[in-house]
């Protein structure tokens, strides 16, 4: 064999027994669908490979045989289910199962508990996606049926291969617990599906939908997070309201889409540009907030330079076109006499300070209790207007 080969061989070989991970870009419904019974099918095949010695061993060679097909079959509906074609290799595994089932009962006797896997069927098909209730229920229904017609059929027909009462009891045993362990893996996946589809909601609702970042309700919970720390320990912590200077004429002249390609790419430099324990969220529109933990007024300033700095050299492919845009930042630190609403209205305060004096700059509160209405925020940041003033001079 050629070495090179070798690991293609063995993903091939691993592969059969995981899911393919290419099968996560399906329909959720389908894809759970798919993991369960995949375990399932290849649960049955090992199960029924262990069945040919057995009831090689105990003489009875119908049943022997028909578990050599049993193998082929479900190794078969491995394969199918993993094409994509899931109903189909459930029909034809819930088949076998259920003629599996029904030989065994006649030619064992019922008491070897092999009836218990038509059952089993029963939970598996009413997960089958892309069915409508009532035809599952109907599937359910007919599975019912042919229970009762194999039991009553047993009981009917004299069994032509009698077992000593302690294999009987050993394989009804056996039986029981395969059973049970196939329903405990499914009430385990559910139950674990379920937590994961919780965390996800959980997620999105507080994940902001066109730029990835955090949301107003996702911006708050860290608020309060980071308040109560400070609390604490007296750690200080930071906030930026950043806002991007006349944004309406970017959705007026160029469309909304413009507008949504350039929000996502002050998003995107924004976290590129902030540490990793900052967070940043889209605060409604086209504002951001930016938590800074850990952070005095000095270390806010140098934060609030840098994403000043990088809006000013950020260009956004548009089509043909290059777009950008200035952001007027404004800015407090916490303060023990202060709540989370009234750090955020500093903020934003100082923003609108920072509006007023002609955009593209940072302001900041230098005494959160002396930002009031009436006389704003008490700092400019110089460099701003330094830079304003310099190219002024230069036009």
């Amino acid at each position: 064999m050629n070495p090179m080969n070798a690991p293609t061989i063995g993903r091939r070989f691993s592969g059969f027994f995981r899911p393919e991970a290419a099968l996560l870009n399906t329909d959720r419904e389908d894809y759970r669908f798919f993991v369960v019974t995949h375990y399932i099918y290849l649960f049955s095949l090992v199960g029924h490979l262990a069945f040919i010695p057995l009831f090689a061993a105990l003489g009875i060679i119908p049943l022997a045989l028909y578990n050599v097909a049993s193998v082929l079959v479900f190794t078969v509906c491995i394969a199918v289910n993993k094409a994509g074609r899931h109903r189909a290799a459930f029909f034809v595994g819930a088949v076998e199962v259920v003629v599996h089932s029904a030989l065994c009962a006649l030619l064992i006797g019922w008491d070897t508990g092999f009836h218990y896997f038509i059952v089993g069927v029963i939970p598996f098909a009413m997960m089958i996606p892309g069915l409508r209730s009532s035809i599952r229920t109907t599937m359910a229904f007919i599975v019912l049926v042919l229970y009762g017609v194999v039991y009553f059929a047993s009981e009917l027909i004299a069994t032509p291969f009698l077992l000593a009462e302690r294999m009987t009891a050993i394989l009804n045993y056996a039986n029981l617990v395969i059973t049970f362990g196939a329903f405990s893996f499914l009430v385990h996946y559910l139950a674990q599906a379920s937590i994961r589809a919780e965390a996800a909601v959980g997620e999105l609702s507080r994940t902001d939908f066109l730029t990835g970042v955090l949301n107003r309700r996702g911006m708050l919970t860290q608020l309060e997070t980071e308040y109560a720390t400070f609390r604490r320990t007296g750690r200080p912590f930071s906030v930026l309201i950043v806002d991007l200077d006349r944004f309406k004429r970017v959705n007026d002249r160029y469309g909304h889409a413009a507008g949504d390609a350039v929000l996502t790419a002050t998003a995107r430099l924004f976290q590129e540009t902030l540490r990793a324990r900052d967070q940043l969220c889209r605060w409604g529109g086209e504002e951001f907030l930016v938590l800074l933990p850990e952070t005095d007024l000095a270390g806010t300033r140098i934060v609030a330079e840098k994403l000043l700095g990088g809006m000013r050299g950020l260009n956004v492919p548009f089509g043909s076109l290059n777009l950008s845009i200035t952001v007027t930042i404004g800015g407090a630190c916490c303060n023990r006499r202060a709540t989370v609403d009234q750090i955020i209205v500093c903020a934003d305060r100082a923003l609108y300070s920072g509006k007023d004096g002609g955009r593209d700059r940072v302001v900041l509160c230098r005494d959160i209790t002396r930002c009031n209405e009436a006389h704003g925020c008490s700092e400019i940041d110089q460099t701003a207007m330094d830079q304003t003033a310099t190219d002024q001079t230069g036009k």
